[in-house]
């Protein structure tokens, strides 16, 4: 099964759901849930592209095409970094 750290690592590498799905050898539906119980334990953070959010450093400069809606992006919290601190993959 794979870890919360090889989550974490990959996230932090950037890349599509569909992306990490296929290189974490799992399905999108439990890789979501998976990011989303991350989200509620604080190692992720949910922003919202595209929509003006301002919720992180390249919402001026966003150019990613959602009509109408935004895109959801994670981003490791310092919890999240502090727990694969030493760990690159």
């Amino acid at each position: 099964m794979t870890t919360t750290a090889e989550i974490l690592c990959r996230i932090e590498k950037g890349g599509t759901l569909d992306e990490l799905a296929k290189e974490l050898d799992m399905s999108k539906s439990i890789l979501v849930a998976r990011i989303e119980f991350l989200v509620r334990a604080g190692y992720l953070c949910e922003h919202h592209a595209g929509t003006g959010c301002g919720g992180c450093g390249k919402c001026e400069t966003c150019s990613v095409p959602v009509p109408g809606g935004g895109v959801k992006m994670y981003a490791l919290t310092d919890k999240g970094r502090e727990s694969i601190a030493g760990r690159k993959k």
